[in-house]
């Protein structure tokens, strides 16, 4: 019997070991105050003050930009984001996009999810491949809102997980815009 039990206990760590290592997905975002469309949207860094007026309505529509990698084996068929994970009613959903063949539907009331799900198996996204959409949100929190949990839902199972900042320099052709305003 115990010889069993040892040997069982090898198997599994073999098998452990040939797993795929680090996570099988990851979610970046970009963060964006978008002013209800009153003016120009305003990316805007987790580690910045909170714009001025940003949290008072109408002006307080913001929305996140999502890009979320998958690192499975196995193709990616839904993914969903989750807001007032802490049950404080500080977001409220306003709209959300996805790429075509991808269904998006909000979850929940204080607490709740954006879903974004295929059911097209030509539109999953396939190994080492990104689902890019967004969610935009009405925001009357005292801080810029940040990082987010997450679930990745692909043919071999779940993963949770946190969303990270993309910190990335803006595009060439917007900073260059930024850049020829200061000379006008």
């Amino acid at each position: 019997m115990r010889r069993r039990l040892l040997l069982a206990a090898v198997v599994l760590a073999s098998l452990a070991g040939s797993a795929v290592a680090g996570p099988l997905s990851e979610v970046k975002y970009q963060l964006y105050w978008t002013h209800s469309g009153s003016g120009p949207d305003v990316r805007v860094l987790s580690a910045d003050p909170l714009p001025a007026g940003s949290n008072v309505a109408p002006d307080n529509v913001w929305r996140y930009d999502y890009a979320l990698l998958n690192k499975s084996p196995n193709a990616l068929y839904a993914a969903y984001l989750f807001f007032n994970s802490d049950t404080v009613n500080r977001a409220a959903y306003v709209s959300a996009t996805a790429p075509t063949n991808w269904t998006v539907l909000k979850q929940g009331v204080v607490a709740w999810k954006i879903r974004y799900q295929t059911t097209v198996p030509g539109s999953k996204i396939p190994s080492g491949g990104t689902l890019l959409c967004s969610g935009k949100f009405s925001w009357i929190g005292s801080t810029v809102p940040g990082s987010q949990n997450y679930d990745a839902v692909n043919d071999g199972g779940s993963e949770s997980g946190q969303t990270t900042e993309d910190i990335t320099v803006a595009a060439t052709s917007e900073t260059w815009g930024r850049i020829k305003s200061l000379y006008r």
